[in-house]
């Protein structure tokens, strides 16, 4: 469903006037700090109404039409890219993530595999059409949406053509770049925005959880740990835009851990040394449904490095055509 069906929705059952209703979302999407889609909201809404909307979704579903939230769900895309396991240590403990780009005709989005979840690798080959079932979708790192497999999902491959699924990353300035394109853009990092980046997290697959129980979809009730979110503006001299720095992202513009920045929370905005530079930033462009304009989410970033900026421009001085006199 989209915005306006699921208000439509809500109204017909509640007799709540439409004005109430959207402000209602509007309120719950601000009291999650812009974490969530304004339709995740609006589906928290009709449950917190009485009205169980995702809760038992399981028909074939496009990419597009995904939202954090859903349970239950099947899926079948193209696999586009397998990206190397990775396997680290979290509160003392072992773990492997293995994460998967999946496409159709409606969009790209990540599948992550967990643990035990990622021998299924040995099922999945690149250019191949496989099916989901019993997933489930998630906030990701980076303020879109993933599928993570549930504890009775399977993986089964179809014997059917993969879609061609480009992913694509380019050089752009602010003023051209398009809501759902991914960029590399360069430009200021003017402003952070002085507010409380903290928020609670599963400490052990990461998927945010909230008061009062602190429950995780796939791990139950847990204590929770803490991820951040950073939001701010940049500058490329063509316009500005608002950028979101999560997690991993957050940490590196703040210049410190979460924990260490959890310590020292009350002059946490005092002294940002990254305030002013320039560099390049790698990410996606969405739309803010509550403020009605276009934000860049970074995955990650870098600092100019003067000596490679040179040798660009002097490569493009090389392939341009020679001018006749």
């Amino acid at each position: 469903m989209n915005l306006d069906q699921i208000v439509e929705k809500i109204v017909s059952v509640t007799q709540q006037t439409k004005e109430e209703v959207n402000k209602k979302i509007l309120e719950k999407q601000r009291e999650l700090s812009m974490l969530i889609s304004i339709e995740g909201a609006a589906y928290i809404i009709a449950k917190e109404l009485g009205l169980d909307l995702i809760e038992k979704t399981s028909h074939k579903l496009q990419i597009k039409n995904m939202m954090a939230g859903m349970r239950s769900l099947t899926l079948a895309a193209t696999v586009a890219k397998i990206f190397p396991l990775r396997e680290f240590e979290r509160n003392g403990k072992k773990s492997r993530v293995a994460s998967v780009i999946l496409g159709d005709e409606t969009g790209t989005t990540r599948l992550s595999l967990w643990d035990e979840q990622t021998d299924l690798l040995q099922q999945i080959k690149e250019n191949t059409v496989i099916e989901i079932k019993g997933g489930y979708t998630r906030e990701d790192n980076f303020g879109g949406v993933e599928i993570r497999l549930g504890r009775q999902g399977t993986i089964k491959q179809l014997e059917q053509a993969p879609l061609k699924i480009e992913i694509k990353k380019s050089d752009a300035t602010i003023s051209k770049i398009r809501e759902g394109g991914t960029y590399d853009v360069r430009a200021a990092l003017l402003h952070v925005f002085d507010s409380s980046p903290f928020y609670e997290v599963c400490p052990q697959c990461g998927s945010r959880v909230k008061m009062p129980e602190f429950k995780c979809a796939e791990h139950g009730e847990v204590r929770p740990a803490y991820a951040m979110v950073v939001s701010g503006v940049i500058d490329d001299g063509t316009a500005n835009m608002r950028i979101v720095f999560f997690r991993e992202s957050a940490e590196k513009v703040l210049g410190m851990k979460t924990l260490d920045a959890l310590a020292k929370k009350a002059t946490l905005f005092e002294t940002l040394e990254n305030i002013g530079k320039e560099f390049v930033f790698s990410g996606r462009v969405r739309k803010n449904q509550l403020f009605e304009r276009l934000e860049f989410i970074t995955s990650d970033f870098r600092q100019i490095n003067p000596a490679d900026e040179a040798r660009k421009i002097l490569k493009g001085f090389e392939a341009a055509p020679a001018m006749g006199v």
